[in-house]
């Protein structure tokens, strides 16, 4: 969902409504027609256009009335065609609400395309209502809702040289004076008093609305969309790139990697899972600092780490003082650095006797209780985040979607699917890697595909850990991007970063 303090998508102008045939009779001059009035924002009425006038003496002229009726001349027959009536305006869409979607386009104007005895008279249609800008708020409503302008070139960067024309607090220079960025975790307005302060975008996360309408999109409902830390893996999947910033995997579920206590059998030496593997994901790098075997997903109560812009009641503070949530998950009054994981948190609800983790023990009421009852103290001034981080924690921890684990996974690096960049704002020129492929979505298959990686250069399997931690991206920041040679797709050259209300920081329409 895409988060600020509007509702639902602002909708454009309804159709204007052309004239309409004159009636035939006798008379000596014409009626003048009105046209279809505009129609602003949120839908308005029916504009209609004056009827066409009768042929008399001389042509109907059409009107450009507002929304005026215009007479109906009873004109004679077989005098000289009338004029087409004259459409009403461009109908306007409606502003873009602060935290709405993409807003509707405008109607058209339909023309009075009937003759008038003695004559035709079509009269032309109104221009087509422009939508509204882009929004940041509201409910998705359907294919590209979420999509927007690209990142601001002002919040894209960790530092704007002087050269570009910035100078520091100068409100007449580049970006306004403003010539860094604060990363919420790290930075605070003390050190950067003209910065604009940065945390990640909630609408990034695992589940998300924005998300999962984009797998939607871009017709890839075998898998999930989201992102992940991962540090590049010279000689492995990643060859000789310099940096991971906007690539994108294929990650196929295997088997549980370091949670042992979830596998049939964790003293077999055997990695069969003992719970239900969860679906593919299609991921997108977001962030540095990981390892080179591992991808960090983004989801709900995923852990810190080393940084927290999340939980204000947290031992570990953020030097800005600044968090996306005002309450945060806790378990027995004490603080969980971040993470829900029931395999793990939740000994007595969703183990066996002998502290294995079955899907018996997992799906058991007693577990699903204690993980909603856990996941449910989330709250924010963001609208719309506590309800998405309740669910994102809820289902990670669940039989069904377990990605709260830290899982072996099959790797491929794939071109990233067009609607998952339109979330994230980073979007790479082609680089002649494989689309995703449909037909590998089990570890099984997998294995029978020699595209796909099982160990990193250094032997180790691939495997997935967790992560919230609310922070500015490093993949946020060209340097991370194009200053490490890629090649972006115009503008698309970062990943969103997003204010205090959760809104990405965008290039002006």
């Amino acid at each position: 969902m895409n988060y600020g303090s509007g509702g639902t998508t602002s909708t454009g102008g309804a159709t204007g409504t052309g004239a309409s045939s004159a009636a035939s009779g006798t008379g000596s001059s014409p009626a003048d027609g009105g046209g279809g009035g505009a129609a602003t924002g949120g839908g308005g009425n029916t504009s209609t256009g004056g009827a066409n006038g009768g042929t008399g003496a001389g042509p109907v002229t059409g009107g450009t009335g507002a929304t005026t009726t215009g007479g109906v001349g009873t004109g004679g027959s077989g005098g000289t065609a009338g004029t087409g009536g004259s459409g009403g305006t461009s109908s306007t869409g409606g502003a873009a609400g602060t935290g709405g979607g993409t807003s509707g386009a405008g109607g058209s104007g339909t023309g009075g395309d009937t003759s008038a005895t003695g004559g035709d008279s079509s009269g032309t249609g109104g221009a087509a209502g422009s939508g509204g800008g882009s929004a940041t708020g509201g409910e998705n409503t359907g294919p590209g809702s979420y999509a927007l302008p690209p990142p601001s070139q002002c919040h894209n960067q960790d530092y704007i040289d002087f050269q570009a024309g910035c100078i520091e607090g100068d409100s007449s220079s580049v970006c306004g004076g403003k010539c860094s960025v604060i990363n919420a975790c790290q930075e605070s307005s003390a050190t950067k008093p003209h910065a604009d302060m940065a945390f990640i975008c909630p609408r990034f996360m695992l589940f998300s609305k924005e998300m999962k309408q984009a797998a939607i999109d871009d017709d890839n409902t075998e898998f999930n969309y989201a992102i992940v830390g991962h540090d590049t893996d010279r000689g492995g999947i990643d060859g000789n790139a310099e940096t991971t910033c906007c690539q994108c995997y294929q990650l196929v579920f295997a088997y549980p990697g370091n949670d042992r206590q979830c596998l049939l059998n964790p003293d077999s030496g055997e990695p069969v899972p003992g719970v239900p593997v969860p679906p593919p994901l299609i991921a997108q790098s977001f962030n540095t600092a990981a390892t080179p075997t591992t991808f960090d997903v983004y989801m709900a109560a995923g852990g810190f780490g080393a940084n927290n812009a999340c939980d204000p009641n947290a031992s570990m503070k953020a030097a800005s003082g600044k968090y996306l949530y005002t309450e945060y998950p806790s378990y027995q009054g004490q603080a969980l650095a971040g993470a829900v994981k029931a395999a793990q948190d939740f000994n007595a609800e969703c183990k066996t006797q002998i502290q294995w983790v079955t899907t018996e023990s997992l799906s058991s009421a007693a577990c699903q209780d204690r993980v909603a009852e856990t996941c449910s103290h989330f709250a924010s001034n963001i609208p719309g985040l506590a309800d998405q981080a309740i669910e994102s924690c809820t289902k990670t921890n669940g039989p069904e979607l377990f990605y709260h684990l830290n899982w072996a996974v099959y790797v491929k690096k794939v071109e990233c699917p067009r609607h998952l960049t339109e979330v994230t704002g980073c979007r790479l020129a082609d680089q002649g890697l494989p689309p995703v492929d449909k037909n590998v979505t089990t570890a099984e298959q997998a294995l029978a595909d020699p595209s796909f990686m099982t160990k990193s250069s250094g032997g180790q399997a691939y495997e997935t850990t967790t992560m919230e931690d609310c922070c500015r991206p490093s993949c946020a920041a060209t340097n991370w991007v194009t200053g490490r040679g890629l090649v972006a797709d115009g503008k698309y050259n970062a990943f969103y970063s997003c204010n205090e209300l959760g809104v990405p920081y965008t290039e002006p329409e």
